[in-house]
């Protein structure tokens, strides 16, 4: 029996996470959520199990782009799925990275945790 893979998803509308965490959750993915940068890098720098992050690029309290280049020097394999409203350019620091444009359809971003999150 596998593991369901565990996503942080850092999102600071509260009606568009809220959408993808139930999805996610329907979907069997663990959820931990942030709507801000400072939540998030406390998480990111717990010790608890993230297999994907799913961030905002723009958060009311910092840059998604540059919260996302500090996770990557302190979880290196973490698996970043950028999301933006503006039709910003992310930088991909890894090829693991993503970026997907809002509105994005929920089975999208689904199946790109499916094919990042490693197999247990």
């Amino acid at each position: 029996m596998s593991t369901p893979p565990t996503v942080l998803v850092v999102e600071d509308d509260f009606l568009i996470r809220t959408c993808l965490i139930e999805f996610l959750e329907e979907s069997d993915v663990t959820v931990l959520e942030a709507d801000n940068c400072a939540t998030a890098r406390s998480l990111i720098l717990s010790d608890r199990p993230l297999d994907v992050l799913i961030m905002d690029i723009s958060l009311p309290d910092g840059s998604g782009a540059e919260l996302g280049q500090e996770s990557r020097r302190l979880r290196p394999e973490l698996p970043i799925i950028y999301t933006t409203g503006h039709g910003m350019a992310v930088d991909k620091t890894s090829a693991l990275d993503r970026v997907m444009t809002k509105p994005y359809q929920l089975d999208a971003i689904l199946g790109v945790v499916q094919e990042l999150a490693p197999a247990s």
